[in-house]
């Protein structure tokens, strides 16, 4: 009876060990095939994109390249990304800083308040901007851009900070403060090295968002003002063609580059504060 028992439980760990693993490799296989195929895609030497290629070639690697549109829109993307995430972490370090160093009656209202940009549909918030700007006369263009990916973009540096706040110990600004600390000096020196794993996700989050960002961007745009995604829309309104996947897979790549020379300079764990 009892090795009958041993048994039916050792079946049912190996069956739980292959539904742990298979669930893995399908959440993997979600994450990852999608890019493998946009790369893939990215090779073929077909006038038109086709599953499986007929053909393989650098064709629309060259043509991605040779176009104005996407070499600007992507240098005006980076440009936008660049000025939206310092003022997306400052803004977002000091509201959750004051939110919690300063705890006030109806403090939960006023973060629930802080995250609204996030709980909103793209689309309404890029409509009510486009409507703010008409109405102040308002120049649209890069810094209206801009000001809307600092709007949608700050909360995620908001909640990081937060996040990392909350397992904070006071005891280290009361050792400060006794030491005769001024609280400016002690926040730059003790409080922002220690939650700068926050920073660094929070400015992730913002940099990503912002350079990804379609929706707000869409309603902002000027014909001198395009972001990499708007172009890429545009492109495959009339196109069909795989150089959007070729634009794809630089991104891509670009990203891979960027982590591994992060990692082989500075070391990874350095370079997000959990190491000093």
């Amino acid at each position: 009876m009892r090795k009958h028992r041993n048994r039916a439980h050792r079946a049912r760990r190996s069956l739980a060990f292959v539904a742990v693993w298979a669930l893995r490799a399908a959440a993997f296989g979600l994450l990852f095939l999608p890019i493998l195929l946009v790369i893939l895609l990215s090779f073929s030497g077909d006038a038109y994109t086709t599953l499986p290629p007929q053909s393989y070639s650098l064709r629309w690697y060259a043509n991605a390249i040779s176009r104005g549109e996407f070499v600007e829109s992507f240098m005006t993307s980076v440009q936008v990304a660049a000025l939206a995430t310092p003022l997306s972490v400052m803004i977002g370090t000091l509201a959750a800083y004051g939110l919690w160093k300063y705890p006030r009656p109806g403090a939960r209202a006023l973060e629930s308040l802080l995250m609204a940009p996030i709980l909103l549909p793209l689309v309404v918030t890029g409509l009510a901007l486009l409507v703010f700007f008409n109405r102040g006369y308002l120049y649209t263009g890069l810094w209206s851009i801009v000001l809307a990916h600092v709007i949608v973009t700050f909360p995620y540096s908001f909640r990081s900070v937060l996040a990392v706040l909350a397992r904070y110990d006071r005891q280290l600004d009361e050792a400060a403060a006794s030491l005769r600390v001024h609280p400016a000096t002690a926040f730059w020196h003790v409080t922002l090295p220690m939650i700068r794993p926050g920073l660094f996700a929070g400015a992730l989050f913002a940099f990503v968002m912002s350079f990804d960002d379609f929706a707000t961007t869409i309603f902002l745009i000027t014909p001198g003002t395009k972001t990499l995604p708007i172009a890429i829309y545009q492109y495959m309104e009339f196109n069909l063609d795989p150089t959007v996947s070729a634009v794809s897979a630089m991104l891509v790549l670009l990203s891979v580059v960027g982590v591994l020379v992060i990692d082989k300079v500075l070391g990874m764990d350095r370079f997000v504060g959990l190491r000093a």
